[in-house]
């Protein structure tokens, strides 16, 4: 059974990360700055981090979301099939593999470009999953080595609700 999708900011109020009334400041902000992004307004105001709004953009979008900073190992025989370059290139990394599935770590689960070409790649079907960008480029970093990734690593904004956890790679 599908679970239900939620907009954003509903998943976010039902799951304890949002106040009503933080909602309601955000909105005003959006408003007078002109800003059409409430995610983004909601992490400058410091009401949600940045994890928080990409693990409620993936369940309203019906994804799964992959926290890869809590992640303890990234499963070897994914990253093992997609070369390093069209990794790096993409910034999408591959973290399970079932027989007939490969699930890919990537910001924009929309990115048919990128998907289609580790695809291409892995022989395989590519289920993505959406993390942050700075996560999948600290796993790209950890796994592949090199510099070309950035090495931030993501952290919740100030006053944030500490997040329930996400979604392990073996619940995909």
């Amino acid at each position: 059974m599908a679970l239900q999708r939620l907009p954003m900011v509903q998943f976010l109020v039902q799951n304890g990360f949002l106040k009503q009334e933080q909602y309601e400041e955000a909105q005003k902000v959006a408003q007078q700055t002109g800003q059409t992004d409430i995610g983004k307004v909601l992490v400058s105001l410091g009401h949600v981090g940045e994890r928080e709004i990409a693990r409620a953009r993936a369940q309203e979008q019906g994804f799964s979301f992959v926290d890869l900073d809590r992640m303890p190992q990234i499963d070897s025989a994914a990253t093992g099939i997609v070369p390093e370059k069209i990794v790096k290139q993409h910034n999408a990394i591959p973290v399970k593999k079932d027989p007939d599935k490969l699930y890919v770590a990537i910001a924009n689960p929309a990115d048919l470009n990128a998907l289609d070409n580790i695809r291409m790649a892995s022989g395989m079907r590519v289920v993505p999953v959406v993390a942050l960008p700075a996560a999948i480029e600290d796993a790209i970093r950890r796994t592949y080595g090199g510099s070309e990734a950035a090495t931030a690593t993501p952290t919740a904004a100030p006053g944030a609700t500490a997040p329930t956890p996400a979604a392990s790679p073996a619940s995909f």
